[in-house]
């Protein structure tokens, strides 16, 4: 997390980035700009629902929490348009999650023409140990049948609106 502004470090520098990867979202930031721990957590807070909303309309069927927050991340990370265009939402569309989950590594790690490692982890976990994109996806195979529903009937609920804060 950053709490201090900065141009972002690759391709153009811009936009200014800060906390959790905000952008411009909410007005103007101008490098510098410092944040506490609670105003990034109530920034994101407040930009995953309009993410979730995106990316709702384009997995038409039913995937697991964890893969949908998974889709989320990536969504938040890369832009929806671009996972709705991916492999990962392909293959979930299909009724292949498994193949979804599987199709993070590797989608999408290259910005301004470079490999980036940050992204390597972050999709497939390769490289800082940290829980990568795939790795929760996955995880969400084996969860009861909870799951988020795109497209619902009437008559089903979605899970509450804050369910990546769980």
């Amino acid at each position: 997390m950053d709490k201090v502004a900065k141009r972002d470090m690759i391709g153009t520098g811009h936009p200014i980035t800060y906390c959790y990867g905000q952008t411009d979202e909410f007005g103007k930031v101008k490098a510098g700009t410092r944040f506490t721990k609670q105003e990034c957590d109530e920034k994101l807070a407040q930009s995953l629902p309009a993410y979730l909303e995106r990316l709702d309309k384009c997995v038409k069927r039913p995937v697991p929490i964890k893969a949908m927050s998974a889709a989320l991340d990536a969504s938040y990370n890369a832009g929806t348009a671009a996972v709705c265009r991916s492999p990962m939402v392909a293959k979930f569309n299909a009724g292949d999650i498994r193949g979804g989950c599987n199709a993070f590594a590797g989608w999408y790690v290259r910005s301004d023409g470079q490999v980036r490692k940050g992204l390597i982890a972050r999709r497939s976990g390769i490289g800082d140990g940290r829980k990568s994109e795939r790795d929760l996806c996955l995880e969400g195979l084996n969860e009861p049948k909870a799951s988020w529903y795109a497209g619902l009937d009437a008559g089903t609920p979605k899970p509450a609106k804050k369910w990546w804060q769980k």
